[in-house]
């Protein structure tokens, strides 16, 4: 039979394994304090562009807890550097007939493109900023190319402090931000308009 091991962020947060941005878990939805695409940049130590390639849980050294490592190729990198592709690690994952879950934690699909706010973790690997909030779908528009960015809503998570219900999803006046714009007004910096069906 299989055996379902359900962490409280509380508890995660009480051991220290990742520094999260946690207020409360009230009734199956934890609060998360609102990071803007501003804040996630200065917190980053690395922000990129590229594809998940793979997945996989492990235990930790004590066997005490459950990681997923997600390695995603890097095709940009905007701060930082990295290598050909970065490691990010997260709690939770299935390990044989254990399943440890956290609410708001990513779900990574091979060959999507995201784009990234990692702090360093350890050993190499990094953790999305913002605990969940750093990581950002990017959607190419099928007739032109051009790079747009999306932020989907966290599963069983509310974000304090937000501006709006839709915050955290970049936009811009009459539409979605492309991926030159969202990363350059994160990052602080001139953003030039862009050619029509150009697109990174």
């Amino acid at each position: 039979m299989r055996r379902t091991v359900v962490l409280a962020l509380a508890l995660f947060v009480l051991t220290g394994v990742l520094a999260l941005p946690v207020l409360t878990d009230l009734a199956q939805a934890t609060q998360l304090l609102y990071r803007s695409p501003q804040d996630l940049a200065q917190e980053a130590t690395l922000v990129f562009r590229g594809r998940v390639e793979s997945t996989e849980s492990y235990w930790n050294a004590q066997h005490t807890k459950i990681f997923t490592r997600t390695r995603v190729s890097v095709d940009e990198t905007y701060k930082g550097s990295a290598g050909p592709a970065v490691d990010i690690v997260q709690l939770g994952g299935v390990v044989g007939t254990v399943k440890v879950t956290v609410q708001g934690a990513l779900q990574w699909k091979p060959g999507e493109e995201v784009l990234v706010f990692a702090e360093a973790y350890d050993a190499g690997a990094y953790q999305v900023a913002g605990f969940s909030q750093g990581r950002f779908r990017v959607e190419r528009d099928a007739a032109t190319g051009v790079a747009y960015v999306d932020a989907p809503p966290l599963e069983d998570v509310s974000l304090v402090g937000a501006p709006s219900a839709d915050a955290g999803r970049p936009s811009e006046p009459g539409g979605r931000a492309t991926l030159e714009q969202f990363v350059n007004q994160a990052l602080g910096r001139r953003t030039e308009p862009a050619e029509p069906g150009v697109g990174r």
